[in-house]
């Protein structure tokens, strides 16, 4: 679940700032003995398929302007996130888009965190972590080390970016509080490996303008925030949401009832769940479609023809995009040329049966698209009956549905839900695409003494009253389960 969501826009490289940093500034502004303006604030959302990154000074925040990192090495387009994959080779290591496309990457290795006995037997077992383990095993990698090797080389990559925008000084003169996403259902153990890992990717490394403090936000709680807060009045106590946090292997939910709306204060409703449903298993059914209309020609395509399909006509293209509102609409898919090298080019064409092939081209209908996602829809549809249903039994009524994480974005999934759920008066909502969050910094807050020390209190006379200063005040909190 992001920490900011990328959803895909015209323009990748805009975005808006989020509710949480801009009432930060105005409580700064209060404070006298503040240093923020010295601050910035980094996101990263180390997510199980796909990782990115935010950043934003107090200046940026007021500007309407947080930045989101869209260049990424070896890849010329514009994207908000990058592959979490890594791969070894004679003591290199390479990530994201840098990984060739000939080669068998290490994947979903953050799921490997979570022992054994915490995961359900489904992701225990699931050919992706079976073999993620072994090959971890084979380059006497740990977990805790893939997950350093992968965030030293994206630290390094948005470090880079942040100088090339605003200069080597002026960075080097900003003191850094990092943010990153952990899903809310990990342990302690978990969060401890994370910080462990954090720590040898050189987050944590000495700065000539001061520590740099990091913190984690639950992805769940996250997503609630960002997504309630934009509804504004809308909000009233009481009101209960499910967070759907459906990404690249995984779709978590959890139900959270709002305590309070000044600030927003979230109590758990009903226990999370979960399942493996994500965008991947959309994919898997896609390559079978593909595969099982091409035939023996499908077994002539390489490693990277198979990529070319996959990433680029269909994960970057179709999927993204696609409703089946439009039933006459064609999908068409170019199919790499190699796969018909062997079979001469009358194979480039084939109308025997549907959906046809055309020029090396294959012609899908609406109908055969949507087949593609009726698998990992209806498991989705399931869980979010489950966590409807448990409300119910706490007399509970669930006001909406909120839609995050890659396949969260997907609008074809917001309008399949919206109809499922219509009857029930159950709103369906999606995040701003683009959206960084970051949920809580360090600054004076007023004296609670249940909550602070007192030797850390001192009187401010503008507020006429006891101020505690290098607490983290968090926007979203989150109290005990009903």
């Amino acid at each position: 679940m992001p920490l900011f969501s990328t959803k895909s826009q015209p323009d990748p490289t805009k975005g808006n700032s989020s509710w949480s940093l801009k009432n930060i500034v105005d409580r700064v502004k209060k404070k006298k003995n503040s240093d923020l303006d010295d601050l910035m604030i980094i996101g990263i959302d180390f997510g199980t398929t796909y990782s990115g990154a935010a950043w934003a000074t107090v200046a940026d925040v007021e500007n309407d302007s947080v930045n989101i990192v869209t260049r990424w090495p070896k890849f010329g387009l514009l994207e908000g996130k990058a592959p979490t994959v890594l791969f070894y080779e004679d003591g290199a290591t390479m990530w994201g888009y840098g990984v060739p496309r000939e080669v068998e990457p290490i994947q979903w290795f953050k799921l490997l965190l979570l022992k054994d006995e915490d995961q359900g037997e489904e992701i225990r077992n699931h050919e992706y972590l079976v073999k993620a383990r072994k090959m971890l095993a084979d380059e006497q990698k740990s977990t805790t080390d893939a997950i350093a090797d992968y965030l030293k080389l994206l630290w390094q990559h948005v470090l880079e970016t942040i100088v090339k925008a605003r200069g080597k000084n002026v960075v080097e003169a900003l003191t850094f509080h990092v943010v990153i996403t952990v899903p809310a259902i990990w342990k302690n153990y978990a969060r401890d490996s994370m910080f462990k890992a954090a720590k040898e990717a050189g987050i944590l490394a000495p700065r000539r303008a001061g520590a740099t403090t990091l913190s984690f936000a639950p992805e769940p709680e996250a997503a609630a925030l960002s997504s309630i807060c934009e509804r504004g009045e809308d909000i009233n106590e009481g009101d209960v949401y499910v967070i759907c946090d459906a990404g690249g292997g995984t779709v978590d939910l959890i139900s959270y009832k709002v305590e309070s709306t000044d600030p927003i204060t979230l109590q758990e409703a009903v226990v999370g769940s979960g399942g493996l449903c994500g965008g991947i298993f959309i994919d898997q059914e896609f390559q079978r479609i593909c595969k099982a209309r091409l035939g023996r020609h499908w077994s002539s395509l390489s490693q990277t023809g198979i990529l070319e399909i996959m990433k680029d006509e269909w994960e970057h293209g179709i999927k993204r995009h696609f409703r089946p509102e439009d039933t006459s609409k064609e999908f068409v898919v170019k199919i790499p040329a190699e796969a018909f090298k062997n079979a001469g080019a009358s194979s480039m064409n084939d109308s025997s049966k549907k959906p046809i092939i055309k020029d090396g081209r294959i012609h899908f209908t609406s109908e055969n698209i949507e087949r593609t996602f009726n698998k990992s829809f209806s498991d989705i549809a399931s869980l979010l009956d489950k966590q409807i249903q448990q409300a119910k039994k706490s007399k509970l009524s669930v006001k909406g549905i909120i839609l995050v994480g890659g396949l969260g974005c997907s609008p074809y999934l917001q309008d399949f839900l919206e109809v499922k759920y219509k009857r029930q008066n159950i709103e369906v909502l999606q995040t701003d695409g683009m959206k960084p969050l970051s949920l809580g910094v360090s600054f004076a807050t007023e004296f609670n003494d249940e909550l602070h020390d007192d030797i850390d209190k001192y009187w401010d006379e503008t507020e006429d009253s006891y101020q505690v200063s290098g607490i983290m005040d968090w926007y979203i909190k989150k109290v005990r389960q009903l």
